[in-house]
């Protein structure tokens, strides 16, 4: 089986680049890295941040790259109280809070479910390595303060992110498994762009060690 890993962002790519042997091609503008980790194939691409990114980096890992299941590699910001910073959140499932629901379900040619599942056995792997599993929630702004009590009521995730929901959502297109290990990077107490810069490489690493921990076990 090969494993596809998508990271949004430079500091998310380079554990995944440093032990694939750093050796760096180009895919459609993105940054490709092959190799063998924890006795799996992998491709890691580094996409860039956002959804229309993360949509092109999983499609490419699909259809370039060969991959039979894809793996996005992470941080994300915490929503739920409670989650610290470093904390490694597996995600069950992932939907958009700046898209109405309607628009893929209602104007989609085959009415997609806007809840994007994870694979179960993954989730389950990630659970009995002790992981917080849970859902986040996607869209293209970055949420501090404000609106984050709206999504808490819309759809009490565990934490909110830039790209995980069309990631998945392209995976479910192309009936590609898919999962998704996020690292918390800012809290509702630590928040804003600050805290993300501060702490990115912290957590970027976090969710590595949890993806290998993961890839050992399937």
């Amino acid at each position: 089986m090969k494993i596809g890993i998508l990271c949004a962002c430079a500091p998310e790519f380079e554990p995944y680049k440093s032990a694939l042997g750093g050796r760096v091609s180009m895919l459609h503008g993105m940054q490709r890295v092959d190799g063998v980790l924890c006795g799996h194939e992998v491709s890691a691409v580094f996409c860039g941040i956002g959804k229309v990114n993360a949509a092109l980096g999983a499609g490419a890992l699909i259809r370039d790259c060969g991959a039979d299941r894809v793996i996005m590699s992470g941080v994300a910001g915490a929503i739920k109280r409670g989650v610290h910073i470093g904390d490694c959140v597996m995600i069950t499932d992932c939907v958009y809070h700046d898209l109405t629901p309607e628009l893929i379900t209602q104007y989609h040619p085959s009415g997609i479910d806007p809840d994007f599942l994870c694979e179960k056995n993954v989730v389950d792997t990630g659970r009995a390595l002790g992981m917080l599993c849970g859902r986040t929630v996607t869209g293209d702004v970055f949420i501090e303060s404000d609106g984050r009590e709206n999504i808490i009521e819309r759809f009490d995730p565990i934490c909110c992110d830039m790209e995980t929901a069309a990631a998945a959502h392209v995976c479910r297109a192309m009936n590609i498994p898919f999962n998704c290990v996020r690292a918390i990077s800012d809290t509702e107490d630590e928040s804003g762009l600050g805290s993300f810069e501060k702490n990115v490489a912290f957590a970027a690493q976090k969710a590595f060690d949890a993806v290998c921990a993961v890839l050992g076990e399937i």
